[in-house]
């Protein structure tokens, strides 16, 4: 009886919230992949969107980052917010690189 009313009060969450969460995730992540892709292309023809495509591709990848698996662990979350950090220079790095190289 005890270990029945232990189990129940560590389930916070129940098999739909966690299904909606993992939903809300993968949306994050082809979020971030679409918007980091397209966003050079875009800024091309519009320097505001372009800007606004990059700063939704940090945001999305680094919420897919923080709130996934790894970045719910102890330790993981300094892991999740430096991959964040390494997120946002490499999608600048890309906008530099192909602004660079393709010209319209």
């Amino acid at each position: 009886m005890a270990a029945e009313k232990k189990k129940v009060k560590h389930e916070i969450y129940d098999e739909k919230d966690k299904r909606l969460g993992r939903r809300i995730l993968v949306i994050f992540k082809w979020v971030a992949l679409v918007a980091a892709i397209i966003g050079p292309f875009v800024y091309m023809f519009n320097h505001s969107w372009g800007l606004d495509l990059g700063t939704l591709a940090v945001l999305c990848g680094g919420g897919y980052l923080c709130f996934g698996p790894r970045g719910r662990t102890a330790g993981g979350q300094w892991i999740a917010l430096l991959e964040t950090l390494g997120l946002a220079v490499v999608i600048l790095v890309y906008f530099l690189v192909i602004l660079k190289y393709i010209h319209f």
